[in-house]
């Protein structure tokens, strides 16, 4: 992709750095809860305790894995989505709280570019219309004021006079996305939040696209929120940017400072994922392939989010010697153990006891048997293991008892605070940063 758009990396640390905050996250928590009988499940965590800055006129970028909650924040920045803890705050007021009348004046503040513009455009309506409706939602103006200020947003985003009244299933992809840019700034806002905004657009028409932002924003002085998963692209076009990993900001900082050398286990091994020469991954970062996959987020680990899957996590005491393979085996075990344990007090399955129905679920031993096939263990490390299969069938959470006492690390039991990295505003949260830990990027090299 080549773009002409500006570089945030090769921006003066003044410009960037001194800017005012615009808008403030403090432990902000948005769960879901989905209606399940007699309320039997814990509530899905989408965000789940972020705090960051969003600096006035600045452009911060927010990436991470599907279903990180990368667009729940965004939905809930903006109030399409109930805080369910925590808070927003912008010019003193947080706007969580925000009711009626008050709300509807913070919504105009902020505007919302969405995925997919064939999707999000109605295709009853003609372009006008689409474009007028924020204006008409918030009585703006006359009738005649909205038609001429539809007119100068279609200008304003490269589209012509004629363009009024067509349908949107006329327009190509990259024109659609560029009705959605014009409708989301009728209102006049300081602030777009823009969810993956070019990700369903050929690549060619992503360029100009972006190109359209960079202007706008320098144009208007918008302050952007950019959501998205495609990494390159982050690089480019945001000053700062946020790594999410199940509801978490796990690393915070200058674009350039994280890309060129990440602080956190898991921004290493997301760089590390990207193929090709494009990669914005360090030349000397070897791949980094994670085992398993995000934990389900109704059932996050006590400790680091990322503690079941990271490369780096602190090895338990008291089984040094145990290799990587062998680790990575365990972890393994402990999440079948963890999921059996879930079920065993879910309803379901005390349903199918009561009328008699069996398990089809594989034995334990048969899985014990295929984890630790190829792998090396100590007669310690094995007799752990032995005793642990033996409960595990019948009791599933007294054998990841006897796992978690002999296996567990402090990645699982303490959940790290954010730390300063190199003496700039870069934060990370890993408990590899603590004076009594190695710094992680020493496993990770």
């Amino acid at each position: 992709m080549t773009a002409s758009v500006h570089d945030g990396n090769s921006m003066p640390a003044s410009t960037a750095d001194d800017r005012d905050t615009f808008l403030e996250i403090r432990d902000l928590e948005t769960h879901y809860t989905d209606g399940s009988l007699f309320g039997a499940d814990p509530p899905v965590r989408a965000v789940d305790g972020v705090s960051l800055s969003i600096r006035r006129g600045e452009t911060l970028g927010l990436v991470g894995e599907s279903g990180c909650g990368k667009t729940t924040l965004g939905r809930t920045l903006v109030g399409l989505e109930s805080a369910t803890a925590g808070s927003v705050v912008v010019d003193g007021t947080d706007v969580t709280e925000l009711s009626g009348s008050d709300l509807r004046a913070w919504q105009r503040r902020v505007g919302v570019v969405f995925q997919d513009p064939q999707e999000s455009l109605n295709d009853r309506l003609t372009v006008g219309e689409i474009v007028a409706e924020p204006l008409g939602a918030h009585d703006w103006g006359t009738p005649a004021d909205r038609e001429d200020r539809v007119f100068t947003l279609l200008d304003q985003v490269g589209l012509r006079e004629e363009h009024f009244y067509r349908y949107p299933h006329q327009f190509s992809g990259g024109q659609r996305q560029r009705v959605a840019i014009a409708r989301a700034l009728a209102l006049e806002p300081e602030f777009l939040i823009l969810d993956e905004p070019v990700s369903a657009l050929d690549v060619s028409v992503q360029a100009r696209v972006i190109n359209l932002l960079e202007e706008l924003q320098a144009e208007l002085g918008l302050t952007y929120l950019f959501i998205a998963h495609d990494l390159s692209l982050v690089r480019h076009i945001a000053d700062r940017v946020t790594v999410m990993y199940l509801g978490n900001a796990l690393e915070v900082g200058r674009t350039q400072q994280v890309f060129e050398d990440p602080a956190n286990p898991y921004t290493r091994s997301l760089l590390s994922a990207i193929p090709g020469s494009s990669s914005p991954a360090p030349d000397d970062l070897d791949r980094i392939t994670l085992r398993g996959t995000p934990p389900n987020p109704r059932y996050p680990p006590e400790g680091c989010p990322f503690a079941t899957r990271c490369p780096a996590k602190i090895s338990p005491g008291a089984h040094d010697d145990l290799s990587a393979d062998a680790l990575g085996a365990i972890e393994t075990f402990r999440d079948v153990l963890r999921e059996r344990t879930r079920a065993e007090a879910g309803l379901s399955q005390r349903l199918k006891r009561r009328l008699g129905l069996g398990s089809t679920a594989r034995s334990v031993q048969a899985i014990v048997d295929e984890l630790f096939a190829d792998v090396t263990l100590s007669p310690a490390a094995r007799d752990v293991i032995d005793r642990a299969t033996a409960t595990a069938d019948t009791a599933p959470g007294e054998a990841l008892t006897v796992l978690d006492d002999e296996f567990g690390s402090v990645c699982d039991r303490q959940s790290p605070a954010e730390h300063a990295v190199d003496d700039t505003d870069r934060t990370s949260r890993c408990l590899r940063h603590r004076v009594d830990f190695e710094d992680p990027r020493s496993d990770l090299s």
